[in-house]
Formats: C-alpha cells, structure tokens, sequence
C-alpha cells in the first residue's frame, strides 16, 4: 500500500482531519480539536500532517511551538483503526521530525498515557525518546472510548532530533532479578519493592494489556495506575530518567537510567598531604593522577592512594562542596574520612 504524507493547509483537509481525530479516540466532538483552531495554528507557525492512503486521510499528526526554548509540542498522533500496524504512525513521526528540524526544532515534546504499552514501546523504543516528568491527571477526567474510567496520568517525553536514530540498548529480553524492579508484577497485581534506587539501572513493571485490565477489573487498573505513579515521581526525584522500555511475551517494563554523577574526592600523597579534587569517574581520575597528569599538586607527590569520596547529584554541587571542604583543618578533613557520613548534601562511597 502507499502512503502519501503531506502539510494539511485547506479548510477542507481540517474538516476531514477533525472528523478523523474523532474516529481514532472515539472522541466526543466538544473534545476534538475545531477546524477553525486548525486553521488558527496552522496560519501562525503550527504543523499538521496527513497520511493519505488512495487519496482517503487515515492518519494525522498535530504539534505547535510551546514554552520550550526552540522546541514544538506535539498534540496529537494517531492512525485509524482500519490502518494501524502498518508503519503509519511512525511515518507521521518522522515527517514531523523532518519538519521539525528544517524550521530550528532540535527537540520535540508530548504526552502519552504510561500504562499504555504499545505506546510506551512506539515513543521510548522506537522513537528513542525519553522522559523525567510525570503529569497526574493531565487533562482531568476523560470520558472518551480510551481513556475512560482512569485519571489522566502522562509520562512527558524528549524526543532529541539530533540524536542518532536507533539508538536502543537492550536487546535482551530475559527478565532482570527481581531487586532491579521499583515496581513489578505479583500474582498480576503491582508489587512495589523496598529498593532505594543506587544501581545504574533499575525497571517499573507495567500491564501488557490495559484495555483488557481495564474492562476485567477496573480497580486493579486504579492500583496499577497509582504504583507507577508512586514509582516513576519517586524516581525521577532521584534524577533518574526513561530511557528504554522492554516487551516480552507476557511482560513490560520501563528503563530507569540513573543521573550521571559527580565526586568530591580525597587522595593522601606520597608525602602524606591531602588533596581534594572532583571528577564524574573517579577510577580514571586517580590514574592520571598517577601518570601526573592529573594535578600539579600531584604530579610531583606520586603516587596518591584513594582515602574516600561523596557522591553528589551535579557538578554544580560537588562543586561547592570542594569549595567548603579545601576551607576544613586536616584534622577535620581526616575526622569526615574516618567517620564515612554525609557531606552536605553528598552521599559517602568509600568503596567506589
């Protein structure tokens, strides 16, 4: 079958990507988006983009400029029913990066429901988009055919449009050990671990079937939605991000990348002084310290050995501790080392 994509522009093709819109989310027509808004946004920077097949519109894709510096919104993407699984919508994405990009978008942003697998799958793994905000109850209650019966929760995704395409990681689907999970499946209710996030890694478990979940047992749908709710606000309050998503035969979870962090660390020298340093990878660090290639002050005074360091969430931090901490006695330098707590607001990691 070919697919013709193109900008939409006329009265004409508004009217039938409105009746269209109402068609794919079962949409009463006070909840589609009107013609004359089309019209509106189209005329004053926005983009819409139809997918035609024989002349017949079966997919569009709506996105305007937003509060982002340089940065579109996308609204809306969808593919009648009688057309999905056919490429369509990722076609459609793709226009809207080309269109994107050659009007100085580096980046484009929207929402989708995060229980939702196979949208999850389409705009983290495919798409290679990835997300660290979580809206809670976005548009309010919803009474279409979709997102009927459930608050309007949704994941806010970054899609980079400079960023390599195809770009996954995980080709394994084998399922992680159980302490990898924030939140998985037990005895298909959601089960939320006692795990602190610390690892590079870690995963939020989701229904493989929503609308099935959802018409079988609405409240186990409601406690599916609160747990991952509770998990994903919990995790990226830890700065960690989506970054992939994974689908087996019988299961779907989310990847959690942790934030990349910083070091204030402390070496003692061959003459037995102290210096303070910071880094995002201490190993590497302490080597060029070692080929004097790290410091001034070391390089004269090899070799230096590792007496601790704390982790903080930023440079910015680690940053200003190293500022607070130069300013401390030996003697004070030396009791923080010895008693391994926190430093202000970094984390002790005497065994990096």
């Amino acid at each position: 079958m070919q697919i013709e994509y193109r900008l939409l522009k006329q009265i004409n093709e508004f009217e039938q990507a409105l009746d269209l819109e109402i068609s794919i989310w079962d949409l009463a027509p006070r909840d589609a988006v009107p013609v004359n808004l089309f019209h509106a946004l189209v005329y004053n920077g926005s983009v819409l983009i139809g997918a035609f097949a024989d002349r017949k519109l079966v997919g569009i894709s709506f996105a305007f400029p937003a509060q982002y510096p340089r940065a579109l919104w996308s609204h809306m993407t969808g593919v009648h029913p009688d057309f999905q699984s056919l490429g369509i919508g990722f076609g459609l994405k793709q226009q809207q990066r080309d269109w994107a990009l050659k009007n100085g978008y580096r980046s484009i942003h929207w929402t989708f429901d995060p229980l939702r697998c196979g949208n999850a799958n389409f705009n983290i793994r495919r798409l290679g988009a990835t997300a660290n905000i979580y809206h809670v109850n976005y548009y309010g209650q919803m009474s279409d055919g979709i997102n009927a019966g459930l608050p309007s929760d949704r994941l806010e995704v970054t899609w980079k449009l400079t960023r390599s395409q195809n770009t996954t990681r995980h080709t394994e689907v084998s399922l992680p050990s159980q302490e990898q999970f924030l939140l998985y499946s037990k005895v298909n209710l959601p089960h939320q671990s006692d795990t602190r996030p610390s690892l590079p890694e870690h995963y939020v478990e989701i229904p493989l079937h929503l609308a099935e979940l959802k018409q079988k047992n609405l409240k186990c749908a409601l406690e599916w939605q609160s747990a991952v709710r509770d998990s994903l606000q919990y995790a990226f309050a830890q700065g960690y991000s989506v970054t992939d998503f994974v689908v087996t035969i019988d299961r779907c979870w989310y990847v959690l990348s942790g934030p990349e962090y910083w070091f204030m660390y402390v070496v003692k020298c061959s003459d037995g002084s102290l210096y303070t340093g910071i880094t995002n990878h201490i190993e590497r660090r302490i080597q060029k310290h070692n080929r004097g290639k790290g410091a001034a002050y070391t390089a004269s005074r090899r070799p230096v050995e590792l007496l601790g360091a704390w982790r903080f969430a930023n440079h910015a931090r680690a940053l200003k501790a190293e500022a607070a901490f130069k300013q401390q006695t030996r003697k004070v330098k030396l009791a923080h080392l010895e008693d391994a707590t926190d430093y202000r607001d970094g984390h002790f990691v005497k065994n990096y």
